[in-house]
């Protein structure tokens, strides 16, 4: 994937994602669909998010009304402003980012919620970076692939990235030397940087060996 006007980095430090590592972007999203479009196993937003992990794994919601509504409020500033905090994810960060600057913040969300995003992170007092969201003209299901090949680009003045997403290994140069903190699991295989981090002391303490 070819990536036109990368982004100026003016500190070298750590990129963040931001849903399902500072936000639970899930958890609200699948909270509201439940109400829409039904709850057939009867189960809790947790217990969801535990099954499924995204939204579009979820096989009962992937009606044209259900991808409507995701696609719609996907660029929603509204929903950004009222996504809730995952727990401490503000208070690790800013110990993380004494320790290592936070050099952006890179998201798969797109240019159009720039300014709920924006707001979501100021309202929360995250440390101040650049946010780098998706180009337009990249759909949704490439953003894993554009996010992979944007670190690879930004690397070494961006080091690594703390994401939940492992996904995102499978994208990355095959010589990416860079770090990859994978918030929200126990284990992780793949032959690169990649430490696996069951939650954000832990995502803290990982850091903190190697910065």
């Amino acid at each position: 994937m070819e990536i036109d006007n990368l982004p100026i980095i003016s500190t070298s430090g750590i990129a963040v994602d931001i849903d399902e590592t500072l936000s639970w972007t899930v958890g609200y999203v699948m909270e509201q669909m439940q109400k829409l479009f039904g709850n057939p196993e009867n189960i809790s937003v947790r217990e969801m998010v535990a099954k499924y992990r995204y939204t579009q794994n979820v096989p009962y919601w992937q009606s044209e009304d259900a991808l409507r509504w995701t696609k719609e409020n996907r660029m929603s500033n509204e929903l950004q402003r009222a996504l809730p905090l995952i727990e401490n994810a503000d208070i690790y960060l800013h110990e993380i980012h004494k320790i290592v600057p936070v050099a952006a913040y890179i998201t798969m969300r797109p240019q159009a919620v720039l300014e709920g995003t924006a707001d979501w992170l100021r309202g929360h007092t995250f440390p101040e970076a650049p946010i780098i969201c998706m180009p337009d003209n990249i759909k949704f299901e490439e953003g894993i692939a554009w996010k992979g090949t944007l670190l690879g680009k930004l690397y070494p003045a961006v080091k690594g990235i703390i994401d939940d997403n492992a996904g995102l290994l499978k994208h990355l140069p095959a010589d990416y030397e860079g770090i990859i903190f994978v918030y929200d699991h126990a284990q992780i295989d793949s032959l690169l940087n990649a430490v696996p981090c069951k939650d954000w002391q832990a995502v803290y303490e990982e850091i903190r060996k190697r910065f």
